[in-house]
């Protein structure tokens, strides 16, 4: 079968363009709606900050951007260390930070017509707690919040980062990787993928068909993102039942949220690495003419097959063992860019961008004909196996204000329109296509306090996406699915704590072309108490009643998937999943010791998962998607210690771990794909412009296996990084050397369905040269 055979089918599906198009034009058009109220409330409703940036040892701070998250307002503080703020009347978190000294992070209050006077303390970034901006229309720092986060932002962003989402988050507490080689890998939130993980860009969905299969890429790059925020725990307050699992929002500065300081900024990123010999570049810049910010950035990766420390098959047979030294048909080609722009004034923002990616890459481990067994035809990581060409654009927009003084506080709109396909190839043949057309658009806003204490965000969502694939091995008929949803939070002072009282209401239909439609609803609510043990201590508790919608996926699926080598089997009379979801988390932000710590617990009611039957066809297992109740318990903690902390001279000793343990609660019996327990310390100093990691961390057997799993053995990782930042003027070099896997040792992913003949790379050096203008 050709493309052109593919591409003629195209017309099975119904596609809704006129009403996707026009729907997009409507909410454009609501962009100058708020626009233009909004910027004429805000004229006498600001105030001024006036404040002055200083370094640990009280001199003032150099090389400084002085920033209010999220409002428009950002500037240099001079060679005194001052700056001024003129901002819109109401809270805001500001935000310091500087390329050597650290941040700086301050809430404030400020009054229509107030000057206010700060002064801001630089301390080196793993001491100041991260601001986190994917909890509704006002960021907020980790501290205010009900629930465990995470972010990967700056310098460790650029160190950790890979090219997939998944493995540039593998390193991070309570998070795992699905791995399926260089091109595709998912995040794995507290044991649960799929589905139950939202993966977002600026808050929105990415678009793609990641959640449909493990070898089908995230649309989203890592190396171009300005950050990466995890919520952990019950997040379907905000984003649906599909965030049961947890959020991975992408936050990319696509459609610019403030001015620049300067009418031309941007950086240049060149990258290589060894155990693909990977070369990739990537350009940003940034500017602004009068009111109007703009950006553009892109990045080019090419990579060969990668080097693995022994044989491909963790099992290689004597005779005929296979491929070793290097893993044949794992290398990647990437491409993205994007534009975005955008008028910005003292009360908000409206904006827009344009975006578009496209990738190459083989999905090693298997060819076509793959065993029952999870074999393949001459050898693991066969020539002739599967590859995917992958190709999307999209169109984001944004508007976001903020009403000074008023009833409501602030709104922000946010869409993004997706056009993905992508090509499975088997060899030179197309086997597969995928077609996803999504819009996906949200509504949030605050409102003031009610009665004196209560307030809170309010919000909207709606969903429209046709998705269908054609071709052999398709083993989804083409699916309409329209989602609505409204929700509501509630934070109420109880003495020095906070209570938070949430709900949300979804709906959801999907109509199949085999004729079949499904309707449901559900309803969510949530309960969080944070309370301040002393300074700097807070003790949050959050739980939740979740109510997850059944995918397409798993009412739809009718034949064999390549990429997990099973012929999967929907069930369209799939009830509502319900989540019974505690967390408790102890988070540390002063003194010698910080961190944080989580217990969590999960029981699930009718959990949704694909179970083998036993049975076999055309060579594949035959699994269906069942229901059955399930129990989900574990933990997480990142530890700091600061050994030294003067002005230039820190040093800190940091330890890690997290575990997860599920299963069916009627037969005790484990739940497939559960990642095992990994611990893991290291050091990290910071002496003047120099940067040092050094690490170790390891995952131990896990050998608690489902019926048709096999066990997976323990691995340790040694991993090390040397950074140096040369600022000269306006220009900072910055120069980062990492190493990973230093012992070049042979690891497997448990959680990847090809880890019996994919092993994660060997001994790699990365060396990443950065300069900022």
């Amino acid at each position: 079968m050709t493309r052109r055979d593919i591409m003629t089918r195209r017309d099975i599906m119904t596609r809704r363009d006129s009403r996707a198009g026009a729907l997009t034009a409507a909410l454009l058009a609501l962009v100058g709606i708020f626009s233009i109220p909004s910027a004429a409330h805000a004229q006498d409703r600001t105030g001024e900050v006036r404040g002055r940036v200083v370094g640990p040892d009280g001199e003032p701070a150099r090389h400084v951007e002085v920033r209010a998250v999220g409002t428009g307002g950002r500037v240099d503080a001079d060679d005194t260390g001052r700056f001024v703020l003129r901002l819109p009347a109401g809270r805001h978190i500001v935000e310091a930070q500087g390329e050597l000294q650290g941040r700086a992070v301050r809430r404030i209050e400020l009054a229509a017509g107030e000057t206010l006077d700060i002064e801001l303390v630089l301390e080196p970034a793993f001491h100041v707690e991260p601001i986190i901006a994917s909890v509704g229309p006002e960021a907020r720092t980790r501290s205010e919040l009900f629930q465990a986060t995470d972010v990967l932002s700056g310098r460790e962003l650029r160190e950790k980062g890979r090219n997939t989402l998944g493995e540039t988050l593998a390193e991070q507490p309570g998070v795992n990787s699905t791995f399926y080689g260089q091109g595709a890998s998912r995040p794995v939130i507290r044991g649960l993928q799929s589905d139950r993980v939202r993966i977002l860009t600026g808050g929105v969905s990415s678009g793609d068909v990641s959640g449909s299969g493990p070898d089908h890429a995230v649309s989203l790059e890592p190396l171009t993102a300005e950050r990466i925020e995890v919520i952990r725990g019950p997040a379907t307050l905000l984003y649906g039942s599909s965030a049961i699992g947890g959020v991975v929002n992408v936050i990319d500065g696509r459609i610019p949220r403030d001015l620049p300081a300067h009418p031309l900024e941007g950086s240049v990123q060149l990258q290589g690495a060894t155990v693909s010999e990977e070369a990739n570049g990537a350009l940003a810049l940034t500017g602004r003419a009068g009111p109007v910010a703009w950006q553009a950035n892109g990045l080019l990766r090419d990579t060969d097959d990668y080097d693995i420390p022994g044989f491909a098959a963790a099992d290689p047979d004597p005779e005929d063992p296979g491929p070793r030294g290097t893993l044949p048909n794992s290398a990647v080609e990437t491409q993205t860019g994007s534009f975005g722009a955008s008028w910005v004034g003292s009360a908000g923002h409206a904006g827009a961008a344009f975006s578009a990616y496209a990738s190459e890459y083989g999905v090693p481990g298997f060819a076509e004909g793959a065993g029952a067994e999870g074999g393949a035809e001459g050898g693991a990581g066969s020539e002739d196996g599967v590859s995917l060409d992958v190709d999307q654009w999209r169109l984001d927009f944004e508007t976001a204000w903020n009403f000074a003084g008023a009833a409501i506080r602030n709104v922000r709109l946010r869409g993004g329109y997706s056009d993905y396909r992508h090509f499975e190839l088997e060899g030179a043949e197309v086997g597969t296509r995928f077609d996803n057309e999504e819009l996906d658009v949200r509504l949030e806003g605050t409102h003031a306090p009610l009665f004196g204490r209560a307030s809170g965000t309010f919000g909207a969502q709606f969903n429209d996406r046709d998705l269908a694939a054609f071709g052999e091995e398709a083993f989804l008929p083409p699916v309409e699915s329209t989602s609505w949803a409204l929700f509501l939070f509630e934070e109420v002072p109880v003495g020095p704590a906070s209570l938070g009282l949430g709900a949300r209401w979804e709906r959801s239909e999907q109509d199949a072309a085999t004729g079949v439609s499904r309707d449901a609803d559900g309803l969510s609510a949530s309960l969080g108490v944070n309370v301040p043990v002393s300074s700097g201590i807070r003790l949050s508790f959050s739980g939740a009643r979740s109510t997850k919608l059944p995918s397409v996926d798993e009412r739809f699926s009718f034949g064999p998937h390549a990429a997990t080598r099973l012929v999967e089997l929907g069930d369209p009379d799939l009830e509502n999943e319900i989540g019974w979801s505690g967390d408790l988390s102890l988070l540390v932000t002063e003194g010698p010791v910080t961190g944080e710590a989580s217990l969590f617990l999960s029981r699930f009611d009718d959990f949704i998962f694909l179970r083998p039957t036993g049975e076999f066809e055309d060579g594949l297992r035959v699994a269906r998607y069942e229901q059955a109740d399930a129990l989900f318990t574990g933990f997480e903690a990142s530890l700091a210690l600061s050994v030294i902390h003067r002005p230039g001279n820190h040093l800190a000793l940091t330890a890690f771990s997290d575990y997860v343990r599920a299963e069916e609660t009627e037969s005790d019996e484990p739940l497939p794909y559960i990642p095992p327990l990994r611990i893991g310390g290291g050091a990290r100093w910071e002496y003047g412009p120099w940067r040092f990691v050094a690490e170790a961390r390891r995952t131990t057997e896990q050998d608690r296996i489902s019926e048709f799993e096999t066990v997976t053995e323990g691995f340790t990782m040694l991993n090390a990084s040397i950074g140096y930042v040369l600022i000269s003027g306006p220009v900072s070099h910055e120069i980062t050397l990492r190493g990973t896997n230093l012992g070049d040792e042979e690891a497997r992913n448990h959680v990847s369905f090809l880890k019996d003949t994919v092993p994660l790379p060997g001994r790699d050096f990365r060396l990443t040269y950065r300069l900022r203008f």
